[in-house]
C-alpha cells in the first residue's frame, strides 16, 4: 500500500516534533482554550510538507484542483469549479497523485462534508490520483474556542471513517486514509475498496 509508507512516516515525524518540544498535546488544543487556530495548521502542514519531499514527492500548497459539477436545469453548460487542497503531491509530469487535507479543531461539521464532496468531484476530473490523506485534530476541549465547537470532538471519527469509506467504495483505484489526533496521539485507517485494510495507531504524547 502506497499511502501506509507515507501515514508510518508521518506519524514517526509527529513523534519526533513531540520529543524535539516543537509539538504537544497543548499545541493541538486539548489543554487551553484555543491554541489550534492558524498557527497549528502552519506547522503541521510544514511537517507534512517536509515529510513528502523527504520520500522524493514534488508537492504543492493550495494548487487549484479543477472539476466539473452537474449542469443546472435550464443551462446549457456544466460549471466548472474548484477547490484548493492544503497539498497536492504530483509527478514527474507534472500530474496530480495525491491529495493531502488538514483540519484543526475548529473544523465544523459543514466543513468536513465539504471536503468529502470536493474529493468525490475531484477524482473523475483527476484520473491519476492514486491517494487521498484527510488529517483531523479531534480532541476534547476544557473551553470552546467558539459556540458552534464540541467540546468532545471524537464525535466525529466514526461519522468520518464511514464517509471514507463510502468514497472508497466508489473509487475503489484510489487508496484512502483517514488519520486523526487525539489526547492519546495518532491514529490512521487506511482504507481500501471501502475497508478499513489496516490501523495505525501511536501516542505520540
Amino acid at each position: 500500500m502506497l499511502v501506509n509508507k507515507i501515514i508510518t512516516s508521518i506519524i514517526d515525524d509527529f513523534t519526533d516534533h513531540v520529543r524535539n518540544g516543537l509539538f504537544s498535546i497543548e499545541f493541538i488544543g486539548s489543554e487551553r482554550a484555543y491554541y489550534s487556530g492558524g498557527r497549528c495548521h502552519s506547522r503541521v502542514l510544514g511537517l507534512l510538507v517536509q515529510r513528502l519531499q523527504r520520500l522524493g514527492y514534488c508537492v504543492d500548497i493550495e494548487r487549484s484542483v479543477t472539476f466539473h459539477i452537474p449542469k443546472l436545469k435550464g443551462t446549457k453548460k456544466r460549471k466548472m469549479n474548484m477547490f484548493r487542497p492544503d497539498i497536492t503531491v504530483v509527478d514527474a509530469s507534472d500530474r496530480i497523485v495525491g491529495i493531502v487535507e488538514y483540519e484543526t479543531i475548529d473544523a465544523t461539521e459543514e466543513h468536513f462534508l465539504k471536503k468529502i464532496d470536493y474529493f468525490e468531484r475531484s477524482l473523475p476530473a483527476n484520473p491519476d490520483i492514486k491517494f487521498i490523506i484527510f488529517m483531523h485534530t479531534l480532541t476534547t476541549l476544557k473551553k470552546r474556542p467558539n459556540k458552534w465547537i464540541e467540546m468532545d470532538r471524537s464525535i466525529y471519527i466514526n461519522p468520518l471513517t464511514g464517509m471514507m469509506s463510502k468514497l472508497s467504495s466508489s473509487f475503489p483505484a484510489v487508496e484512502f486514509c483517514f488519520a486523526f489526533l487525539k489526547e492519546d496521539g495518532i491514529t490512521a485507517r487506511i482504507i481500501l475498496n471501502g475497508i478499513i485494510k489496516k490501523e495505525l495507531k501511536k501516542n505520540i504524547f
